[in-house]
């Protein structure tokens, strides 16, 4: 039966998720630092199973120090619960150049709430560009759409289109049903005009929504997969690796 030292390591092991030789390095780097905590903890009085027990509550949590292990920004980084954080992070939260969760944040992020450069989700910020029930960006193509340029069946922007638009100027070949609009085609800014070229891109996702929206799915499937299969894999070894 392995001592509880080992299976501390064992824990610690599954959530940094290395390959083996590493693994081998960081477990034998991992028993030699914990073995000296226990020596000096035991010289201090505590008994021998007192010293492994305070040593292991000392050192932290192995979920903590497993992740720790992956590194401040690993290629990829997914997990099952808490923050991942990666070039490409899948997670319940999610930071990273590409970002995916219920929480995400990165230069392209999509989850529940993202917030990016490139956003999507049930609520998306996009610097550049938001698609999403509520959507906030530069160019905002939501439900809800608030934005420098937005389109949406609620639009409010410097450009607006939508069922209901509000804003500085409202392309009159985008006119819904509720149009509220400072300029017209004749006095609206050029700045305006030039902005409004980006509703070609709303207008590209209208044309092929029957396309983009699949994909879309099938992208948030894929990471649910990955997610689950994550989760899979830690519990495979405990269950009580999962908790908290």
């Amino acid at each position: 039966m392995k001592s509880i030292l080992d299976r501390y390591i064992d824990r610690v092991l599954v959530y940094a998720n290395k390959l083996e030789p590493e693994s081998e390095a960081i477990r034998q780097e991992l028993k030699d630092h914990l073995l000296q905590k226990v020596e000096d903890l035991a010289a201090g009085g505590l008994s021998r199973e007192e010293a492994v027990l305070e040593a292991l509550r000392k050192h932290g949590s192995p979920k903590v120090i497993g992740y720790r292990l992956r590194g401040p920004f690993p290629w990829i980084d997914i997990r099952s619960h808490g923050t991942a954080r990666g070039v490409i992070a899948i997670g319940p939260r999610a930071v990273g150049i590409f970002a995916f969760g219920a929480f995400a944040v990165g230069v392209f992020a999509i989850g529940g709430a993202a917030i990016g450069i490139f956003s999507v989700g049930a609520f998306a910020f996009g610097l550049l560009f938001a698609w999403a029930c509520l959507g906030i960006g530069g160019l905002a193509y939501a439900a809800m759409a608030i934005g420098v340029v937005a389109a949406g069946a609620v639009a409010v922007g410097a450009v607006a289109v939508g069922g209901v638009a509000v804003g500085g100027w409202i392309p009159s070949r985008f006119h819904g049903s509720v149009n509220i609009s400072h300029y017209t085609a004749n006095n609206a800014p050029s700045f305006l005009k030039y902005l409004a070229r980006l509703l070609d891109v709303a207008a590209f996702i209208d044309r092929y929504i029957g396309i983009i929206l699949p994909a879309y799915t099938v992208a948030l499937l894929v990471l649910f997969y990955l997610q689950y299969r994550e989760g899979k894999r830690v519990r495979v070894h405990d269950d009580w690796l999962l908790d908290g």
